[in-house]
């Protein structure tokens, strides 16, 4: 987490300017997490305060940001404290606040997700509350989503719409 946290920081430095975050798959909660601060579920550790005044854009790529379909029993990456079970603390923590990921947000998902998934836990597994919009993408899997949708992904942090 710290070091996803130095990473925007230095970006943000060294540019002068906001950053644009691309998120996928797990790495969409986790980035979620590195721009939220507070305290780390698993260490207990204080990370810092929220990042958001440094971010743009933020795309959540075929995230697991409400958890994985895949995760029914919670170990190993599916735990119930910092894993991709949906109702682990890790994502109850992340999806506490809302609009803490930057000025615009955005996910890309397929309801043909075979990682993620389309819902896990009652609610689309790739969605962020307060998101700016969703773009579903037909008939694609986890790979597709995050392989087929580059273009997407570039129009979103470069002119913040498709």
């Amino acid at each position: 987490m710290l070091q996803i946290r130095i990473l925007i920081q230095a970006v943000a430095d060294y540019t002068h300017s906001q950053v644009n975050i691309i998120g996928v798959s797990m790495g969409s909660p986790i980035a979620r997490k590195a721009i939220l601060g507070g305290i780390c579920v698993d260490t207990g550790e204080q990370v810092g305060p929220p990042m958001t005044g440094l971010i743009d854009t933020f795309v959540g790529v075929a995230g697991a940001n409400f958890g994985s379909f895949l995760c029914v029993l919670p170990f190993g990456s599916c735990n119930a404290n910092n894993g991709m079970s949906c109702g682990s603390r890790f994502l109850a923590d992340v999806n506490a606040a809302v609009r803490y990921e930057g000025s615009k947000i955005f996910t890309i998902y397929s309801q043909n997700d075979d990682k993620v998934g389309f819902i896990a836990c009652g609610r689309k597994a790739s969605e962020i509350t307060g998101q700016n919009q969703a773009f579903e993408q037909a008939g694609m899997n986890h790979d597709q989503v995050i392989f087929n949708t580059i273009q997407l992904q570039y129009n979103l942090v470069t002119h913040g719409h498709a």
